[in-house]
């Protein structure tokens, strides 16, 4: 029976005038992995250091806490 689709049919449904896929891929994530940088960050000024974990903050001279 084609030609019988009704409007709202799920089975029918249609994107600009071609049928739906019924399982679209998943849209790929943007970016890479986030990073974690807590541990290079100085609680007393917000720095971010070169290395981690670090002794004092080479902005403000603050020991890590």
């Amino acid at each position: 029976m084609s030609g019988t689709a009704r409007p709202g049919d799920p089975d029918r449904e249609t994107v600009n005038g071609e049928a739906a896929d019924p399982d679209p891929a998943p849209a790929e994530p943007e970016g890479g992995e986030s990073a974690c940088w807590l541990d290079r960050v100085c609680a007393d000024c917000g720095a971010i250091q070169d290395t981690a974990p670090f002794a004092r903050c080479a902005r403000c001279g603050a020991p890590r806490e």
